[in-house]
């Protein structure tokens, strides 16, 4: 892979911190945008306000290729103030983005965040073709994809992720459920045959790296390993990675929604995704299978 310039927004998250510290270990020219001047291993800091509509243009002086990661957590209990939080960090920035790069006129490749939330709760299979589901995640995912405007084929190429459960131990939904694994309290939840479609962190690095090298990638990706899972073979897999028993009885569905609200949709519904386009073009997972990829995430 050559030397390129990268920018990266949501530097600061979970796939932000650990593609800028891959790109700057491979010896790329790496910035990142965020709302402070505040440094993550070492690539060179600009700030901006998609609120405000304040964005530094010579950012994008020189880059290569843009990943716009910026996005408030899902994780948090749905209030309304949060809700909002959720819908326009994903939309204003976006739209501010594209406002940026065409203004000044990038030419590069500009690798945009998603999540297959856009296909709703489904259990039967889902490719790149699948139509839009419903409910509010798969909502503020076709929010997030319009605000890209992908109608509109600007001289910069554009992909978008659409992510699936990011594996790691250093955070997001499998660092919350390791400490009651490790004490053998996992179970399923609810009826446990909801599908978890999944992707380990390297992988999705993988994905990145692998758009930037390959200039016929292009369009929707559905960025998850090959097969998903039902909750209940992800907890009893999760478990033996652990060395721990899996015995406990299912947690029931409306306790879930009792104390997470409407979040608990989170772990209620699912979505039974395959990555179509990655499959095709022969991509390779450095954990396509869920026993390593924990165990992987685990020891």
């Amino acid at each position: 892979m050559k030397i390129q310039s990268w920018l990266v927004t949501g530097a600061t998250g979970l796939i932000g911190q650990a593609l800028v510290k891959t790109l700057v270990a491979q010896g790329h020219e790496v910035r990142i945008l965020g709302r402070t001047l505040r440094s993550v291993h070492g690539a060179s800091p600009y700030a901006w306000s998609p609120t405000r509509g304040q964005f530094p243009l010579d950012a994008l002086d020189g880059v290569d290729v843009v990943v716009h990661l910026a996005a408030a957590s899902v994780g948090k209990r749905w209030t309304g103030a949060h809700r909002r939080a959720i819908l326009e960090s994903r939309t204003l920035g976006t739209h501010l983005l594209r406002e940026s790069m065409v203004k000044v006129g990038f030419k590069g490749t500009w690798i945009q965040a998603s999540a297959i939330g856009i296909y709703g709760n489904k259990s039967q299979l889902c490719d790149e073709h699948t139509a839009y589901g419903h409910g509010f995640l798969a909502q503020v995912a076709q929010a997030w994809e319009s605000a890209a405007q992908f109608e509109k084929t600007g001289p910069f190429r554009l992909v978008r992720m659409r992510l699936g459960l990011v594996l790691s131990p250093k955070g997001g939904t499998l660092a919350k459920l390791l400490p009651i694994y490790k004490f053998g309290l996992g179970a399923p939840l609810a009826t446990g045959e909801q599908f978890m479609s999944w992707i380990h962190l390297d992988d999705v690095i993988q994905f990145v790296t692998w758009v930037a090298s390959n200039p016929e990638a292009e369009g929707v990706y559905n960025v998850v390993a090959p097969q998903a899972e039902t909750n209940v073979s992800f907890s009893r897999t999760l478990a033996k990675a652990l060395n721990r028993p899996h015995w406990a009885p299912n947690v029931p569905g409306f306790a879930l929604s009792l104390f997470m609200g409407e979040m608990a949709s989170l772990l209620l519904e699912g979505q039974n995704v395959i990555p179509s386009k990655l499959l095709s073009a022969g991509f390779t997972w450095k954990h396509p299978h869920l026993p390593g990829a924990l165990q992987n995430c685990t020891s």
